[in-house]
């Protein structure tokens, strides 16, 4: 094991270390969804908090991990995540999101199609536009290139960049167990 192993270049002129933690909240199983989730509530009627057990098996770089604790009596833990284990990580963008968000009628006016449209993208690019979603979105996942955005009883928010034909936005992403990550909203601003 290389002693910068867990260095990142960033912009060719910052080194950013890029160490990693699984957030661990006792007795939080992370799979089978079903499971997971009626311990969270069954921990939840005990009085433990839903935000911490949202947490529970999700990979954060060290430096952009929600703060620990995150209230009085916490018993939550950061357990060291070998890198190996985060470069597993995927990211799943639900096709539904650009052809019936982006592109479905029901969105028109949200104009999130516009965006897209002068971009150079429409409803048949719809798959190009997932890959491209989903291979930036974890590239910059595992290089702890996000910011974090709102925590609650759901889970973890991102804010991932993306560029698209040289141009740059953030787009919203929620954090699950086991390095995975799942769009919850394509366009979410222009980085400036």
């Amino acid at each position: 094991m290389s002693v910068f192993e867990n260095l990142v270049i960033e912009n060719k002129n910052q080194i950013i270390d890029n160490r990693w933690i699984e957030w661990h909240h006792a007795l939080i199983p992370t799979e089978p969804e079903w499971l997971r989730k009626l311990v969270r509530i069954l921990l939840f009627n005990l009085g433990h908090c839903l935000p911490c057990t949202s947490l529970s098996g999700c990979y954060f770089a060290l430096h952009k991990m929600p703060p620990q604790p995150l209230h009085p009596n916490c018993d939550c833990k950061k357990l060291h995540l070998d890198y190996n284990e985060v470069r597993k990580a995927q990211a799943d963008m639900p096709l539904e999101k650009i052809t019936n968000y982006i592109f479905g009628e029901k969105f028109k006016e949200n104009g999130k199609q516009d965006i897209f449209i002068n971009l150079g993208f429409n409803k048949n690019n719809a798959e190009l536009l997932k890959r491209t979603f989903e291979i930036q979105a974890r590239e910059n996942y595992i290089k702890g290139n996000y910011n974090l955005k709102q925590l609650d009883n759901f889970g973890q928010r991102l804010a991932i960049p993306i560029v698209l034909n040289d141009k740059k936005f953030l787009s919203g992403w929620m954090v699950y167990p086991k390095g995975k990550i799942k769009n919850t909203t394509p366009f979410g601003g222009w980085i400036k």
